[in-house]
This record gives structure tokens, sequence and C-alpha cells, in this order.
């Protein structure tokens, strides 16, 4: 072999050398790309989650409960904290009750009360005689949204 032969011989192992290498980085890069893509796609797939639950939460109402004074009246005030009307809602109070403190005749006219924006207030009379000693009363709301699907929560109201 000449010295000319010898030369052109280790360029070309050089040469491959380079692309083996290259080939290699190129290779693992190709890798972390994939790696980033995956998370990239489960983040996308959470942000997709998210988006399609705030849709339904904007289908939804959220009622909440509680009791005031006014003045010698007690109140049971109903209000809707969610995004969207509620229909049709029941209020009731569990068995666990010393006493049924509704007052009867403005009960049947509010149950159920029709419909309930966003952010409005509907209240309930209660009459509470002065030997009843119970603070507390657990009490149950259920109602329709606006997608159709009903709710129920059942709490505890504190006097």
């Amino acid at each position: 072999m000449t010295k000319f032969e010898i030369i052109s011989s280790l360029i070309s192992l050089l040469a491959v050398a380079v692309s083996f290498f290259a080939l290699y980085r190129s290779k693992r890069n190709h890798d972390q790309l994939i790696e980033i893509e995956k998370v990239h796609a489960k983040l996308s797939e959470r942000e997709l989650a998210e988006y399609d639950k705030r849709d339904r939460d904007a289908k939804k109402a959220a009622l909440s409960v509680r009791m005031v004074k006014d003045g010698t009246v007690y109140k049971f005030v109903i209000t809707n904290q969610g995004e969207a009307e509620a229909k049709n809602i029941y209020f009731g109070l569990e068995q666990d009750n010393e006493h049924n403190p509704l007052v009867a005749n403005d009960f049947d006219q509010k149950t159920p009360y029709r419909i309930l924006g966003p952010g409005d207030s509907y209240y309930l009379l209660a009459s509470i005689p002065l030997s009843v000693r119970q603070t507390a009363y657990s009490v149950s709301l259920r109602w329709e949204n606006a997608d159709g699907s009903q709710d129920r929560v059942v709490r505890s109201v504190a006097r």
C-alpha cells in the first residue's frame, strides 16, 4: 500500500468515526425530543381535562345554606354560588334534628323554589322556641342543574 492509499484510508476511517459520532448524538437528541413531546402531550391532556371540568362546572349550580337572625326571626338563607342557575330547589331537614323549625306556610309557598340564578339567594323562615336547645340543624338541598343533572348536598347549619 502506498502512502497516498494509507492517508486516504485513514481519512475514510476518520470520516466513518465522525459519522457514527454524529449519528449517536442525533439519536440521543431525538430520544430527548420524544421525551419532551411525551411530557407536552401529558400536559395538554391535563389542560383539556381542566377545560372540560370548567365547562361542566359552568353548567352547574353550587348551593349553600346558612342560618341568620334578623331581629327576632331566624331564616335559612339559600345562596347559589355557582356559575349556572339552579331549578326546582328542594329544602329538607334530615332526621337527626330535635324539632322542625320551618314555618309551614312559608315553606309550602317556597318549595320547590323554581329558579335561583348565579349569586342570588332566597330564604325560608324558621321559628325556634326558647325551650329548644338545639344549636345546629342538619339540612339537605336538592336541585336540578342547567345541564339536566341533579345535585344534592347535606349540611349542618348553626344558628
